[in-house]
């Protein structure tokens, strides 16, 4: 028979055994587990600096940042009177920062000034009036046509004025011209030409008597269509209508100061 001293010892070695086994085989699974991860970190880990995009296009931008393994993703848009729209304005994190590659770069994209001018188009085509009010940001509002010696959609006014500050997609009034013949009909056998007249009170007295009359080549057709009493600066407008030939009479004061065919 072992002495009860080594049946001891033996026990305590078998235990020593068991204990260093486990802490074995939890090194060799923490092991396996960390090799693992650091696998998995060495594919998808690698560093790069981020692209510097600001000032590109959206999608110029996107496809510069795809390239340098990252994915861009607009969080805000706002306006700059710098920055074109559409254009990257900044990027977060910014160009230049080390960051890990496969990471989303956030951006600002620019919506482009808050208030826009006003184009010129009055001279123009109305095709060349639309697309200049369209890069300008703005809308086309009313559109209106009257009697005119220029082609049909010729632009004879526009309001807002040209340097006008408005808001983007702000309406731009539009006055076209329809061509000599717009406004004319048929009365009978006579052919009957509207027209609009519009004219600022020159200074002089106080009070001055604006008369706007039709007279035509015979006395047959004269036909009056203002008579009222103004001040200097007051603007006076009055629709008119007559046969081609007759002519159209401003007369203030008794003195005629506009006299004009039809």
């Amino acid at each position: 028979m072992l002495h009860p001293g080594i049946w001891l010892a033996l026990a305590v070695w078998t235990t020593i055994k068991g204990v260093i086994a486990i802490i074995f085989t939890i090194a060799l699974f923490v092991g396996i587990g960390s090799l693992l991860v650091m696998v998995a970190l060495g594919r998808t880990g690698h560093e790069a600096l981020v692209p510097n995009v600001v000032g590109m296009p959206l999608e110029e931008a996107r496809e510069a940042m795809s390239e340098g393994r990252f994915r861009l993703e607009v969080i805000r848009e706002m306006n700059s009177k710098k920055m074109p729209e559409g254009r990257v304005m900044e990027t977060r994190p910014p160009a230049g920062k080390v960051v890990k590659e496969g990471r989303r770069i956030q951006a600002v994209v620019s919506l482009g000034a808050k208030d826009v001018k006003v184009p010129k188009v009055v001279g123009h085509g109305r095709e060349t009036a639309d697309n200049r009010i369209r890069e300008a940001k703005l809308t086309v509002g009313t559109v209106l046509y009257k009697a005119n010696s220029n082609p049909r959609d010729h632009v004879l006014e526009q309001d807002p004025a040209a340097g006008t500050v408005v808001s983007r997609k702000h309406p731009v009034n539009l006055v076209l011209s329809g061509g000599p013949e717009y406004g004319s009909t048929k009365l009978g056998s006579e052919t009957l030409l509207f027209r609009s007249v519009v004219i600022t009170v020159p200074r002089g007295q106080p009070l001055q008597r604006v008369q706007i009359e039709v007279a035509g080549t015979s006395p047959d057709f004269e036909k009056g269509f203002y008579n009222r009493v103004h001040r200097p600066g007051d603007e006076v407008k009055a629709d008119v209508y007559g046969p081609r030939g007759a002519h159209v009479r401003i007369i203030i004061d008794k003195k005629t100061v506009f006299d004009q065919k039809l």
